[in-house]
């Protein structure tokens, strides 16, 4: 029995640990790499910042069903840059922002005006943020959980953009909100 919890051990350390998730997973979840895929998934536009600021898509998910506070037809967007992420657009249909913008335990927050639109930008907790190295063998790239999110909403969808504290920066966050009111427009 000792030989036999010996080479378990042994089999074990050579497994290695799941791949850390870039979207919260659920039954509903379609996952795609290409926003013409993903789009398939939903009759709600999705709305992507036609400048990405020198990043890259990553991922795309779209939820056919509920996933927490996710409704159905939400979309998540990863994109990265020097193989970390770089900021996460969720955008939520059928919610309002006061909703969304009580859905996280913010350390404070800051009104701020895009244009025609306003949004909230929220700090979280900031202490003993965890993260993940990039990681070649899976095509991971590195990611902190995330410590800002601006919110703002338009035509009966919240959208969210997030970064860690080392990322996207204030501004760039706005620009991209900014540019993401102005394909809004265009619909």
């Amino acid at each position: 029995m000792f030989a036999a919890a010996i080479v378990l051990r042994i089999v074990f350390a050579f497994i290695p640990a799941p791949r850390p998730d870039m979207l919260p997973k659920s039954d509903g979840l379609v996952e795609t790499a290409s926003a013409e895929d993903a789009q398939a998934h939903t009759v709600l536009p999705i709305v992507i910042p036609d400048d990405l600021l020198g990043g890259e898509i990553y991922t795309l998910g779209v939820y056919t069903k509920t996933a927490g506070a996710l409704p159905v037809g939400s979309t998540v967007i990863v994109v990265t840059k020097s193989d970390r992420r770089f900021f996460e657009i969720v955008e939520r249909p059928s919610t309002t922002l006061a909703d969304v913008t009580d859905d996280y335990a913010a350390a404070s927050t800051q009104p701020v005006a895009l244009g025609s639109s306003d949004g909230v930008l929220l700090y979280l907790s900031a202490t003993n943020v965890p993260c993940v190295s990039p990681n070649e063998k899976w095509n991971l790239p590195g990611f902190c959980e995330v410590q800002r999110i601006l919110l703002f909403e338009a035509n009966g969808v919240v959208y969210s953009i997030a970064s860690d504290g080392s990322h996207a920066t204030d501004g760039e966050l706005i620009t991209l909100a900014k540019d993401m009111l102005e394909r809004q427009k265009d619909r």
